[in-house]
């Protein structure tokens, strides 16, 4: 659906009985939060035990974020032990195949690379662990690596390295939808040239609307829209 027929839907389904209506500045706002909160949503529940499978197990999955996954990214490094997530930076050769490459749109960790060594990214009490293991310390064909404020620190021995290189898959920020218009005769009518259309796929699209039709019903203290998004989210999720 366009940003247009999204925005029809929700007025229409909230607007029924008169319960309410929604103006353009506050569907924008929602539709914004509702794209955002379905892919959390996605990232966190990928399978029943939580565990991220390949393409075959979650083709759905993987076919829903394609647009919003930032693939193989390359990151500079600080100096100081840390590769930046988010550099202001954007790609400078024909690997780095996405030109917003982690330019402050990170939102959600996929993998890593260091020098072509995938990444083992483990937790802040973990890693003091793998720096004084014997079995499995961090080596240059084995790195960790953790998240830390900064961005990614990696590690192939004893202490983190500033040098190499790390590329980075994540999921991105979209860019924020908006249903723009023009107003005639007091009315808003459907601009399509200005308007930003949703980033994920047509097939996330009703339950954006379900969801954005939750979040009026808090808005409006209207429980049975309320009952109605939040029931219809969960149905589509099981």
């Amino acid at each position: 659906m366009t940003i247009d027929e999204v925005y029809r839907f929700v007025k229409t389904m909230a607007n029924k009985e008169n319960r309410g209506w929604i103006k353009p500045s506050e569907f924008n706002l929602l539709a914004e939060r509702a794209q955002l909160d379905l892919i959390k949503d996605r990232v966190g529940t990928v399978s029943p035990d939580g565990v991220v499978n390949g393409y075959k197990t979650n083709a759905q999955f993987w076919d829903e974020l394609r647009p919003v996954i930032a693939y193989n990214i390359a990151l500079a490094n600080d100096g100081d032990g840390d590769f930046n997530i988010n550099q202001n930076e954007t790609a400078t050769t024909a690997d780095d195949v996405d030109v917003f490459g982690a330019t402050g749109d990170y939102l959600y960790f996929l993998s890593a690379k260091y020098n072509g060594k995938p990444v083992d990214m483990v937790d802040f009490n973990e890693i003091e662990i793998r720096r004084a293991s014997y079995l499995t310390p961090p080596t240059d064909d084995f790195p960790v690596g953790i998240i830390a404020p900064q961005g990614i620190r990696v590690f192939i021995g004893e202490d983190s390295e500033d040098i190499g290189t790390v590329r980075l898959t994540y999921i991105k920020k979209p860019p924020t939808p908006n249903w723009a218009y023009n107003t005639v005769n007091n009315v808003e009518i459907y601009n399509s040239t200005n308007s930003t259309q949703l980033t994920l796929p047509e097939t996330t699209h009703k339950e954006i609307a379900h969801r954005i039709l939750a979040y009026i019903g808090v808005t409006l203290r209207e429980q049975t829209i309320v009952e109605y998004g939040t029931v219809t989210v969960a149905e589509q999720n099981k």
